[in-house]
This record gives structure tokens, C-alpha cells and sequence, in this order.
């Protein structure tokens, strides 16, 4: 704790947890609405955590899933692995950092037709 009260861990983890959601916002808007791969049409962003010293993030993300077969993990992940370089670059030019972290996405799981499109209506499946 400084001499003047103030926490500099505390500030320093509010920053942390603020640049966060602006990489969770960014990369969900860029997904939704910049990536043209229709291999990650759907591809939702569930969480991104950011390392300490903010070099590297992991995205996690969501699928939906077409019908009981297994989502194509391996075709998404390489998709967004194509589509990191994009990403980062469009990441680069919205935010006012000295450096974008690398990305690393992190496969979740499959999101049932019925929860997409709650999601897109703006309802969570469970307020009912």
C-alpha cells in the first residue's frame, strides 16, 4: 500500500479486469460482424482471460451445434487460428495499446440451437 492510501494492486486489477472486457467486447463484435470465414459462423466468444503481464490472452468460445453430431473442433480451431492475424490487427487499430496480445483460443463446447437463439433475443435460457 502507498503512503497516500491508494492500492496499486487494486488498481492495477481493475485494469486487468477492464481490458478484459474490451478484448471480450472487440472480439465478439469482430467474430459477429468483420469475420467473413463461414466455418465460424456462430463462433461465440464466452470468456477471454488475459495473462498478468497482458502478452497473452485465451479466448475461450462456443460453437452452435447444427445437430447431435459433434461440432468440428479441429475446423474451428484452425479457422480461428487463420483468422488470428486479422484479429490482432483489427485489435491493434481499435485499442490504444503499446502491445496486442497473442491470442490463444480455448474450445468450450457446443451451445444448442435453442440457447443461440435465446442469446440472440437477449434472453439467458434460464429467466424464465
Amino acid at each position: 500500500m502507498r503512503r497516500d492510501g491508494h492500492d496499486e494492486q487494486g488498481a492495477a486489477g481493475y485494469r486487468h479486469a477492464r481490458l478484459q472486457g474490451i478484448l471480450f467486447e472487440e472480439l465478439s463484435a469482430l467474430l459477429r460482424d468483420d469475420v467473413s470465414d463461414p466455418t465460424l459462423n456462430g463462433v461465440r466468444i464466452t470468456s477471454v482471460v488475459l495473462s498478468v503481464d497482458y502478452r497473452n490472452a485465451r479466448v475461450h468460445f462456443a460453437a452452435p451445434q447444427v445437430s447431435d453430431a459433434a461440432v468440428d473442433r479441429a475446423g474451428l480451431e484452425r479457422g480461428l487460428a487463420r483468422a488470428t492475424p486479422f484479429l490482432r490487427a483489427r485489435l491493434a487499430e481499435g485499442l490504444d495499446l503499446k502491445r496486442i496480445p497473442e491470442l490463444r483460443f480455448v474450445f468450450d463446447g457446443a451451445v444448442p440451437p435453442q440457447a443461440e437463439e435465446e442469446s440472440r433475443e437477449g434472453r439467458s435460457p434460464c429467466s424464465e
